[in-house]
């Protein structure tokens, strides 16, 4: 994914609180994705399985701004066309608006694969999952805002738990260093990752080439099936940085932004999420159910150790400055203060793990002022 942009730290204006945090949930992974099927006129709606299909299947995503009727690109992803209606698998940092950015997805589809692809439809977020970086959208209308229920050329999920080390790799998606058009590279599996808080195989190593804006896009088997999505990722803490996300405020700065230290994943340079930790996510959005974000443990909570998560290091402050810093911090305020701020360091925290921050007004909580069952989007530590 291309994209700028500055995060500033979550603040909190109240009238004088207290704060609590909590933990909980847990989801399995079960049962196939519905395999979709259908033809359209032009030979749309079929499944993708040689590499020029597998390029119409590959979908590059806009998060636009709409300045009076004249788009304007924010940033670029690319995705995998999983229904022939129009169901796109893709990062969820790619159609990321907690902070508002954007106004409208646009999902631009080739013709040619010589020629850059044309904005075609506006998409809605039909289920992400900010833990685990994985967001299905669904294309709801044409680019002028008429609904449509699109036939496109399509591509299977495959079995991310089937393949092994040396197997072979297909990547599409949209790079910035390509161009304007697709961009094919292949290679081999070259390994796998865990992660904590997630079951499993949490990351499938490469040694293909994925660079910014392959975000989101398609790795394919060599049976023609999408086994995972490419995903931005650390080469190490002492390695050059291959598309890589800040996730925390490491320079204590106040901002989330390209001058934070990446989080190392694992310590590979090219990494693919298995695409058995989205099946949930395309369930979901098939169904039209909603889909809740869990830790992906496999398990119930309580088989997640709390006593790894630390929150320490509590000040209240009765302000911030520009930049965020607390102004006037301590561990007490005077009585007469209107407002306050929390700040506060913490460790061993999940991206995805549900938690809750408590705020009460004179013995009553507030419900406006805490944050209640949202999933945990600021890396491990911060």
């Amino acid at each position: 994914m291309r994209r700028s942009r500055r995060h500033r730290l979550a603040r909190i204006f109240l009238p004088i609180a207290a704060l609590l945090g909590g933990m909980l949930a847990c989801n399995a992974i079960e049962d196939e994705t519905p395999k979709p099927s259908g033809d359209g006129p032009g030979g749309q709606g079929v499944v993708a399985v040689d590499s020029a299909d597998l390029a119409e299947a590959t979908v590059q995503i806009f998060a636009m701004e709409d300045n009076d009727s004249e788009w304007t690109i924010v940033w670029s992803g690319s995705g995998s066309v999983v229904s022939p209606d129009g169901m796109i698998l893709t990062n969820a940092h790619v159609v990321d608006n907690r902070y508002d950015e954007y106004t409208d997805l646009g999902v631009a589809i080739i013709e040619r694969t010589d020629k850059p692809p044309e904005l075609t439809y506006l998409a809605d977020i039909a289920a992400v999952d900010y833990g685990l970086d994985i967001a299905v959208i669904r294309i709801v209308s044409d680019i002028d805002g008429n609904l449509v229920t699109p036939q496109l050329s399509y591509i299977q999920m495959g079995d991310s738990d089937a393949i092994e080390i040396g197997d072979h790799l297909r990547i599409l998606g949209y790079p910035g260093i390509g161009g304007d058009t697709i961009t094919y590279t292949e290679g081999a599996v070259s390994g796998f990752t865990r992660e904590r808080g997630v079951d499993g195989r949490a990351w499938i190593k490469t040694d293909a080439t994925i660079a910014g804006g392959n975000s989101g896009g398609m790795a394919v088997n060599a049976a023609g099936e999408l086994i995972g999505v490419p995903t931005q990722a650390s080469a190490s803490d002492e390695s050059e940085v291959v598309d890589c996300r800040p996730v925390a405020d490491t320079n204590r700065d106040g901002y989330i932004d390209d001058n934070d230290t990446c989080v190392p994943i694992g310590g590979f340079i090219n990494g693919l999420r298995p695409v058995n930790l989205a099946r949930p996510l395309v369930e979901a959005a098939m169904s039209g159910e909603e889909y809740v974000a869990d830790m992906q443990t496999g398990g119930d909570s309580s088989e997640f150790d709390l006593s790894e998560i630390f929150f320490y290091h509590l000040q209240f402050a009765d302000g911030v400055t520009e930049d965020d810093q607390p102004t006037g911090s301590g561990y007490s305020l005077p009585s007469d203060v209107s407002h306050v701020c929390a700040f506060w360091d913490y460790d061993g925290m999940i991206d995805g793990m549900t938690w809750s921050a408590y705020w009460f007004v004179s013995g009553e909580m507030s419900e406006e002022g805490s944050f209640l069952d949202t999933p945990w989007s600021g890396g491990e530590a911060g």
